[in-house]
């Protein structure tokens, strides 16, 4: 399996980091570090004691952490399904780690994430499209022309490629014209040519 170290990282930050304690997230980390990306298995057998030499320092005494925390950290992660204790050997003790988006409570905040991103696109759902037509009475963002269903469009204020999501305060009711000049550019890139042909068209209709 090839890991997504971007998507491991971010997942860990925004889904699972704030359900752990500070030593369950150094610990979680360094098991982390032994295991996918030492070896790219999810498994990894260490002695509890070379993980109290290796993991830091306690905060309060300077010294390295104890048999005793790094125990009840261990069932710490355990309890919260980050990773599974199995047996223990003279090499040390067998553990199962699971990427951050295969924890349960991980899962679930994904879910409701993605539910909620489906929830706010505004850009391919026919009736919030409308909604934002009538927002902007049917006038183009740019040139300030009155716009019909035949010619209108919505424009992402933030290209997609840039970040830009399909919400409501980032989609502008467009016409074609103005659409096909600011696509994929930046309000401040495509200003110059806007205005450009906003004049000409003026000059056109007078």
């Amino acid at each position: 399996m090839k890991l997504d170290i971007k998507e491991v990282v971010e997942q860990f930050i925004d889904y699972l980091m704030p359900d752990l304690t500070p030593y369950e997230a150094n610990l979680y980390l360094f098991l982390l570090r032994y295991s996918y990306l030492n070896n790219n298995v999810s498994q990894v057998r260490i002695g509890k004691r070379t993980i109290a030499e290796k993991i830091g320092k306690s905060a309060r005494t300077n010294e390295s952490i104890s048999y005793v925390q790094v125990t009840k950290t261990l069932k710490g992660l355990e309890g919260k399904g980050v990773i599974s204790i199995g047996n223990t050997e003279r090499e040390g003790t067998l553990y199962t780690i699971l990427l951050p988006g295969q924890v349960p409570s991980v899962k679930e905040k994904l879910t409701k994430s993605n539910a909620s991103r489906k929830n706010e696109d505004y850009f391919t759902n026919p009736e919030k499209r409308r909604y934002l037509f009538e927002r902007d009475k049917y006038i183009c963002f740019y040139c300030g022309e009155k716009v019909t269903d035949n010619n209108s469009t919505l424009d992402h204020l933030t290209p997609q490629f840039k970040g830009g999501k399909h919400t409501k305060d980032n989609l502008k009711t467009c016409c074609l014209t103005c659409n096909s000049i600011k696509s994929g550019k930046t309000y401040e890139e495509a200003a110059p040519l806007l205005l450009k042909s906003i004049q000409e068209r003026k000059s056109r209709l007078s």
